[in-house]
């Protein structure tokens, strides 16, 4: 709220300032030329009940949505825009759709006033063909959205992908369109309700709403998304009684995956660590006995030469071996600078490709895994696919054994870095466990 204020001048001429209370307000009905009426009214959609529209208020974009004119005076439809709004006014969470409350807009009538989502619908999103690690972060979102829901006792009931909104910046979820939900806290318009590809058997015949309704659509929904998990699909889409109950066991079902698959990638990185240890081990075994060997030959050389009377061979021998020895030397050091050039160029690859993921920004700005949850062991991988993908441009200027020791220097130079990466990912998993842990318990009690 802006006002203005006066200057006073006292009879002796001293200046005081004072607020002007008479005439305080706001100066005009609009400031720089941002309306506080709805501006730019744009239709987006219409129904046989519904007109959704898009407009500007303050500089912002809003959605409306109203109804039809001919459905305006009827108190059934009234009622249910009002309910609508009710529910809507319950819910806080970043893959719902928020309200600010219902308005009567010049042209559409008593509307309700959301936020604008910026975005596709989920059907159009899974025609760009993401990869499966991008439908499970999407599928995992919209569990977390309706179990929300479902804390709050509300059930959507018209679970689709039309009234899922994948966002053009960063690519998460909001869940809209609740104009069929249903609480048990409502007496009034109580009927089968819903969209009859998604709706499961029970909800087509009874009135009263259950959430293993919408449990059933999100089956429906993730065998389109083919999120890789028939088992929970098909038990998505039981009959009510062998369904999964709550949202809370789905979810338990659907993270136990999350989790297996964490370790596997783990356990896979473990694992190379493990070989290549063993192999530098055996390397390092070889090393003295190959020395071994070759000191036996010249002794067996010495001997022979004494044994045809060449009593000069050892000084001879001693010589050549000197020679032997420096020339092996040389090389050794010729070779092993152009390893760690290698190693160096290499380590240098791994770094850019690994900062390009921004997984440190993404790890050091996240306070909790529930704001927003990109793909980290992805990110993670990026690191060894990079080593692999270095070792394949230099395969042909080096041994087998050269690439396999520079694999292995670059393979420990990542491994060192993933600890700090992993490590702070878990304790972020940990405080958000812990958090929906109380976040239950407190709801339980």
């Amino acid at each position: 709220m802006e006002f203005f204020w006066k200057t006073q001048y006292s009879e002796c001429g001293s200046v005081k300032s004072c607020k002007d209370t008479s005439a305080s307000g706001y100066l005009n009905d609009s400031f720089e030329g941002i309306e506080k009426v709805f501006t730019d009214v744009e239709i987006l959609s219409t129904s046989e009940v519904n007109v959704v529209a898009k407009a500007k208020r303050y500089g912002r974009w809003w959605l409306l949505k109203g109804l039809q004119k001919d459905k305006a005076s009827e108190t059934g439809y009234q009622q249910r825009l009002r309910k609508e709004l009710e529910l809507l006014m319950q819910l806080q969470h970043q893959n719902i759709v928020s309200a600010l409350g219902l308005e009567t807009v010049e042209g559409l009538g008593e509307c309700i006033v959301m936020e604008y989502v910026d975005g596709v619908t989920l059907k159009e999103w899974l025609t760009t063909s993401p990869d499966l690690t991008h439908r499970r972060r999407i599928a995992k979102e919209l569990i977390d959205a309706v179990g929300y829901l479902h804390s709050k006792g509300i059930v959507h009931r018209d679970l689709k992908p039309e009234n899922i909104i994948i966002t053009r910046n960063g690519e998460y979820v909001k869940l809209i369109d609740f104009g069929l939900a249903d609480s048990d806290s409502y007496a009034i318009l109580k009927q089968p309700a819903g969209t009859a590809e998604y709706m499961s058997a029970e909800q087509k015949e009874k009135a009263v709403a259950d959430v293993r309704n919408d449990i059933y659509s999100l089956g429906v929904i993730f065998d389109k998304m083919g999120i890789g998990d028939n088992h929970i699909v098909k038990k998505c889409k039981s009959p009510i009684n062998k369904r999964y109950q709550n949202i809370a066991e789905l979810q338990k079902d659907f993270n136990g995956k999350s989790n297996r698959q964490t370790r596997y990638i783990i356990g896979g990185i473990v694992l190379l660590i493990i070989v290549f240890a063993v192999i530098i081990g055996q390397r390092s075994c070889n090393v003295p006995e190959q020395e071994q060997t070759n000191e036996a030959i010249i002794k067996d050389q010495e001997y022979a030469d004494t044994l045809k009377g060449n009593t000069d061979a050892p000084q001879r021998m001693d010589a050549a071996n000197g020679h032997d020895v420096q020339t092996r030397h040389d090389n050794n050091t010729s070779e092993q600078e152009r390893i760690n050039k290698a190693i160096i160029q290499g380590k240098e690859y791994v770094d850019k490709r690994m900062e390009e993921t921004g997984i440190s920004q993404y790890l050091d700005t996240l306070s909790s895994l529930r704001y927003y949850k990109p793909m980290f062991f992805e990110r993670l991988n990026e690191g060894m696919n990079a080593v692999d993908d270095y070792i394949g441009q230099i395969k042909h200027d080096y041994t087998k054994e050269e690439l396999e020791s520079i694999k292995e220097r670059l393979i420990s130079h990542q491994s060192k870095k993933q600890d700090k990466w992993v490590k702070k990912y878990y304790s972020l998993k940990e405080a958000y466990d812990r958090e929906i842990y109380d976040r239950e318990a407190k709801e339980g009690d």
